[in-house]
């Protein structure tokens, strides 16, 4: 690694390889004085975003009790109104909003420290403000997640492994976990970047007003994996292509289904789902799907470039060659071209051929390229 890598020294004195063999999805990490140099949003403009329609964003309110564990929680999901947020309390609410890497350049640039993690598996950045005492509740996620702290203090406490079985309140439309078990215990200040693997609850409540950008990655379930691969290989196949047993043997038990028959839909099945051309094909086109239609500042560069938010992956599949994924489609290339359009990198300084300006003229046409 370099020191021109965006992400040298995000992790302090841990190297690459010792964070994802010791840390990633093992167990949480606080690296002190991550990111001194971290841009700070003004919470009005942050604000401002929550009033438009096509912007993901949330609000959550406390009513605080004495034992925290059964306060009560309101959650308002945007668009929100000017007149809602004068309406608020001076102390114990958050305000939420995703892809704000979409929204502003300079998080759009913060997220490029967060590279070593593959472009298909970093889904965006929320920015969570809060005012004093203001928090999400005791909860986990199913995914990855680094909390970079902008500005302002807030207070992390980290409790317990939790799944799909742990018991969440009832009483209000947050996923809030009935029962938390604080095992370790942070006070975060700006550039401080905390690692939570998938799983763990954690807690989080601002001491004053602060600011906090939450890095999440994309981690589908095993049922949305199967669902949407299966159905994408059933929509290409013939009503010609049925279950046949050409072979078969007299039965001797007439209800009987043998070891024969689940062998055979067994192939049927491998046959079809774990054909390398079509999995990879899907896999690639799955992973750079939008996931929300959030609008894009107007980036500025001297090159063309994928625009804010456009997500891309490639894989080589011939010497020099590449099919590149964008936004849920997908083109053949020349590897150099995927490579240097992946990375956010000038693509004027290659050798282009026919075909691949051909791709840049048709993301372009899309609107994907700027």
């Amino acid at each position: 690694m370099t020191p021109t890598e965006p992400w040298a020294n995000l992790l302090g004195d841990i190297t690459l390889e010792e964070f994802f063999r010791d840390y990633w999805q093992k167990k949480p990490l606080l690296i002190r004085g991550a990111l001194p140099d971290v841009p700070v949003i003004d919470a009005n403009e942050l604000a401002g975003y929550a009033l438009e329609k096509n912007v993901e964003s949330r609000l959550i309110v406390e009513q605080p009790k004495a034992d925290s564990l059964r306060s009560g929680w309101s959650l308002t999901h945007g668009p929100l109104t000017a007149k809602r947020f004068k309406s608020l309390p001076e102390s114990h609410w958050t305000l939420l909003v995703q892809a704000v890497n979409q929204l502003h350049p300079d998080i759009h640039e913060l997220l490029q420290r967060f590279r070593f993690i593959p472009n298909w598996r970093i889904d965006d950045v929320m920015v969570s403000y809060a005012v004093d005492k203001g928090g999400v509740g005791p909860h986990f996620d199913y995914y990855d997640v680094f909390l970079l702290q902008a500005s302002g203090k807030r207070h992390w406490r980290i409790g317990q492994t939790c799944s799909s079985a742990s018991p969440l309140r009832k009483d209000t439309d947050c996923k809030i976990l009935q029962d938390f078990t604080t095992q370790e215990e942070w006070l975060v200040e700006p550039g401080d970047l905390l690692y939570i693997p998938p799983g763990v609850a954690h807690w989080g409540i601002a001491e004053g007003e602060c600011m906090t950008y939450s890095v999440g990655f994309r981690a589908p379930s095993h049922g949305e994996i199967l669902l949407d691969y299966s159905e994408e290989i059933a929509s290409t196949l013939t009503e010609d292509r049925r279950f046949a047993d050409p072979d078969r043997t007299p039965a001797t038990q007439p209800g009987l289904i043998s070891d024969a028959d689940i062998q055979q839909v067994r192939a049927l099945l491998q046959n079809l789902l774990l054909d390398e051309k079509n999995l990879t094909s899907w896999f690639g086109r799955f992973m750079t799907q939008p996931r929300r239609e959030a609008p894009t500042f107007e980036a500025e560069t001297p090159y063309p470039m994928l625009g804010p938010g456009v997500r891309a992956a490639y894989r080589p599949y011939a010497q020099g060659e590449a099919t590149l994924y964008v936004e849920g489609g997908e083109l053949r290339c020349s590897l150099s071209l995927a490579e240097t359009l992946c990375a956010g990198q000038d693509p004027g300084k290659l050798e282009l051929d026919a075909a691949d300006i051909a791709v840049i003229d048709e993301l372009t046409a899309q609107g994907f390229l700027v």
